[in-house]
């Protein structure tokens, strides 16, 4: 899985990929709570961490437009 602040520098300044992010990493989300593993918990909170951090991306580039 990749880093939450590798993941920043990759879409940070691409607007598709911050709203791709935004509409599946709900769903990876749902899924990984559907059909919990041994490493669940350490993936949700990385899966939750991404989240937030995507949506403060879509919010600085909508106060920048």
């Amino acid at each position: 899985m990749i880093s939450t602040t590798q993941l920043r520098r990759q879409i940070q300044n691409d607007p598709v990929s911050i709203n791709r992010m935004l509409r599946v990493l709900p769903e990876f989300i749902r899924q990984e709570e559907e059909t919990p593993q041994v490493a669940t918990p350490r993936v949700l909170r990385n899966l939750r961490a991404q989240l937030r951090m995507v949506e403060q991306l879509a919010l600085q580039q909508q106060e920048g437009a």
